[in-house]
């Protein structure tokens, strides 16, 4: 006859609705040493610790952007956080920014960008354009983008017409 120390749960085996074994799993926890309700109280603790330090990751995104962007400047990197679907100009765009002006392109999503990144890459870039753009005295993001994308639609036309 088990205690009250004594867990006996039964698993029926079936195959195809026929029954054919009956399993006795048994978990005697007699002389355990461990408080049932402290260790319940434990890992409620710690997967509360795990939300709140989610909610704080979430919620200091644009800060962190903003600060990283500082430092990254501060170290003089320049650099631009793109996501989303890139235009057919992009590699050109990332090439003539770097070649021109010494700016990197980082692609951190393509389609699918969560809230959390999103609002860390533009509270980045709003710091790190700034930035670039005091330094180099105009508009370089527009300037490469402009002359990016008039070279593709020229490429672009060019092979049209050869067809």
């Amino acid at each position: 006859m088990p205690s009250l120390s004594d867990f006996i749960v039964y698993q029926d085996l079936c195959l195809e609705g026929h029954f054919f074994a009956r399993i006795e799993l048994g978990i005697r926890l007699a002389g355990a040493s461990v408080n049932v309700r402290k260790k319940a109280a434990l890992v409620v603790g710690i997967l509360a610790l795990f939300v709140c330090a989610e909610l704080i990751r979430e919620h200091s995104a644009p800060v962190r952007g903003r600060l990283m962007a500082r430092y990254d400047v501060w170290r003089g990197q320049y650099v631009v956080l793109a996501y989303g679907l890139p235009p057919p100009w992009r590699p050109r765009y990332a090439q003539l920014l770097r070649e021109r002006y010494g700016i990197e392109v980082r692609t951190v999503a393509l389609c699918i960008v969560s809230e959390t990144l999103l609002s860390y890459a533009d509270s980045y870039d709003e710091v790190s354009a700034a930035a670039a753009n005091h330094k180099f005295g105009h508009d370089v993001f527009k300037e490469c983008a402009e002359v990016a994308r008039s070279q593709w639609e020229l490429q672009r036309a060019a092979k049209l017409t050869d067809q």
